[in-house]
């Protein structure tokens, strides 16, 4: 150990400074080749792998955002086209209505001289047809009045047109009676049918 002193004694310090400045250089290189440069890859990977993620929660926020957005604007269509199908009663469903509005005319105290329902007609949109039916009454002013009060209250749409009056004659209850010449028009929706063909290819 003594003689390997000595020799390094012998050695010029400016080379024993060189020697120390290598071996620094060299370990050095060692750590950062073996540590720093894998240890820089891993966070580089590990700092997109997070980016991505982020990324990823992001999108998903905002699709969950978007679908509770359509569900509400579902909602309120569905609610919408309720309401119209009360107003809009699909075919089907006339025949009961044009009932009720023949009832009105008994509760409204009017004599119902005339009932005729007339052609139906498809509306240029094709969605729905227009059915008129002609009606011919008899009774006091006031209760003509409140008949056409309670059609304007139905929920589907029942409109009076043509109206005409006429024909004034005292009533044996004292009250003046008048005729009235209308047409009420109301609306049925145009439903599908399936065709015989398609029926019997399903069944």
């Amino acid at each position: 150990m003594a003689s390997y002193i000595d020799k390094l004694q012998k050695v010029p310090p400016k080379t024993r400074l060189i020697a120390f400045i290598v071996v620094i250089v060299l370990l050095v290189s060692a750590y950062i080749i073996q540590f720093q440069i894998p240890m820089k890859t891993q966070i580089t990977d590990l700092e997109k792998a997070l980016s991505d993620l982020n990324s990823k929660i992001h999108e998903n926020d905002s699709k969950i955002k978007k679908l509770d957005e359509l569900k509400i604007e579902v909602k309120m269509l569905q609610q919408r086209l309720l309401v119209l199908t009360q107003q809009l009663p699909p075919e089907s469903e006339v025949t009961g209505l044009l009932r009720q509005i023949q009832n009105l005319v008994n509760q409204s105290g009017l004599v119902l001289r005339l009932w005729r329902p007339e052609s139906r007609r498809l509306h240029p949109s094709g969605l729905y047809e227009e059915i008129p039916i002609t009606l011919a009454l008899t009774g006091a002013y006031h209760n003509t009045a409140a008949f056409f009060d309670r059609v304007s209250k139905l929920t589907r749409i029942v409109n009076i047109l043509n109206i005409r009056m006429g024909g004034a004659k005292t009533a044996a209850s004292g009250s003046m009676d008048i005729n009235i010449d209308c047409t009420a028009m109301t609306f049925s929706a145009v439903e599908k049918k399936v065709e015989a063909g398609q029926t019997s290819k399903n069944n």
